[in-house]
């Protein structure tokens, strides 16, 4: 199928079964050289490209070694735009040229590859990831338009499906829902069905279940402020990312004397999280988490929901993130048993066997919802508190990733939750209202 040009694309380079938790999966790639003659100097020689492989790579988040899934490796060529994980069938989906290939994340070999077709028109499929609540593989399929009255077109995008074992891609937008897309990730909330986006100036999140526009909101953030490498964390149903800024200087312009140039002096990259109705983004790291500051979009991100971890990594090393404290937890420089670069890595614990909540149709939660519950002490440490302008039908204490620990009745919410036997930590406490609807915070036991 014929790689298309995206009108409006912005590339930001700046710098297992359930799977074994602690691990993070991804694409492990290793060139080689080869020494040719210097045409120029006689008698040397200098190092040229010669070829490449790909393999599967396992991520240790302890040491930041990468382990090769297996011993084949691949000549092919990677789209740097979308990857997924099957947890429930122990696969990993990327895309090769125009190839759709799915991995056996045990042994590292190619169980199926098939070329993409989408019948509605010639187009491509980017930021794809695998949805865990109905295990389908959703992206944006894009094609170019050209003007045949001038030389520029138009592009248009369109959330799709792929299906793995055809490879043939199914529309669910009817029309085109933009002109383009920025490397600054996707994500999607399993529980609300929704696939976000970024355009550069907006957050776009489509309706999974039709492809329409669900919400479309302007990020919050100053001029030169962006939002990069986001992803949806299902331990607290909130959507993460990188509030990155670049910081210029003038310098004098040694091709024009008296004139002056601007350069990046610094840049800095903190932790934060948007609000997918208002674009509202709060910074949760008070300073730059890393000593090199810049990031690579192509190995995106991923989050631990058992210690509430973000990674990422800035090209060299991987970086990971408090998402309660936004401080750094741990800066690994990449190793490898064979390889030189680790991209578009994914985990399967974070919304594991998570299921919709919203069914087609149906309405969000109202933001102003949000503001209607209290949760307090937080911190606590005997007794919790949760009240509400909405009437509630019970209230659930989990752990980050998921394992229920309490549950209580709205008769025992008058005399508070009995939280005294909890350990200190991070913990979930999901509201569920008298209509279904639940709605999650974040709360620590002290």
């Amino acid at each position: 199928m014929k790689k298309l040009t995206l009108i409006t694309l912005l590339i930001l380079w700046v710098g297992q079964t359930e799977a074994q938790s602690g691990s993070l999966y991804g694409i492990v790639s290793k060139n080689y050289y080869s020494q040719v003659p210097d045409p120029f100097n006689p008698g040397q020689t200098y190092e040229q490209f010669d070829s490449a492989t790909i393999r599967l790579g396992s991520l240790d988040l302890s040491t930041g070694f990468v382990t090769n899934q297996g011993s084949n490796t691949y000549k092919q060529l990677i789209n740097l735009t979308g990857a997924a994980l099957d947890p429930y069938n122990n696969t990993y989906v990327f895309l090769g040229a125009s190839q759709l290939s799915t991995i056996d994340v045990s042994t590292g070999n190619i169980v199926n590859q098939v070329p993409l077709s989408n019948p509605l028109g010639e187009s491509y499929f980017d930021n794809f990831r695998f949805n865990q609540s109905d295990s389908t593989l959703y992206g944006l399929a894009r094609r170019y338009i050209p003007d045949p009255n001038g030389p520029f077109g138009t592009g248009e995008i369109f959330l799709s499906k792929a299906n793995t074992s055809t490879g043939v891609i199914t529309q669910l937008s009817t029309t085109s829902v933009g002109q383009g897309f920025a490397l600054a990730g996707s994500a999607i909330d399993p529980y609300e069905m929704v696939y976000y986006f970024s355009s550069g100036s907006t957050l776009v999140g489509l309706d999974l279940y039709d492809g329409s526009v669900y919400s479309e909101v302007p990020f919050g953030l100053p001029p030169g402020v962006m939002f990069n490498n986001f992803t949806y964390s299902c331990a607290d149903t909130a959507l993460y990312g990188l509030v990155h800024q670049y910081y210029y200087s003038s310098v004098a312009d040694p091709s024009f004397p008296g004139d002056s140039i601007q350069v990046i002096d610094s840049s800095t990259v903190k932790l934060g999280k948007i609000d997918p109705n208002t674009g509202a983004v709060s910074i949760l790291s008070p300073y730059s988490v890393a000593p090199q500051a810049g990031f690579s979009a192509n190995t995106g991100s991923a989050i631990d929901p058992a210690t509430l971890t973000y990674y990422y990594s800035n090209g060299s090393h991987l970086v990971g993130i408090s998402l309660v404290t936004g401080l750094q937890t741990s800066y690994l420089p990449f190793s490898f048993a064979m390889g030189d670069y680790f991209n578009l890595m994914r985990n399967t614990e974070n919304c594991y066997s998570a299921q919709a909540r919203r069914k087609k149709g149906s309405t969000p939660v109202s933001p102003d919802l949000d503001f209607a519950v209290s949760v307090y002490p937080n911190p606590g440490r005997d007794l919790l508190q949760v009240s509400s302008s909405q009437a509630i039908r019970s209230v659930e204490i989990t752990t980050a990733d998921g394992k229920s620990l309490l549950t209580s009745g709205v008769d025992a919410l008058a005399q508070g939750i009995d939280i005294s036997d909890l350990a200190p930590g991070m913990y979930v406490v999901k509201v569920v209202f008298q209509n279904g609807q639940p709605l999650v915070r974040k709360w620590i036991k002290s």
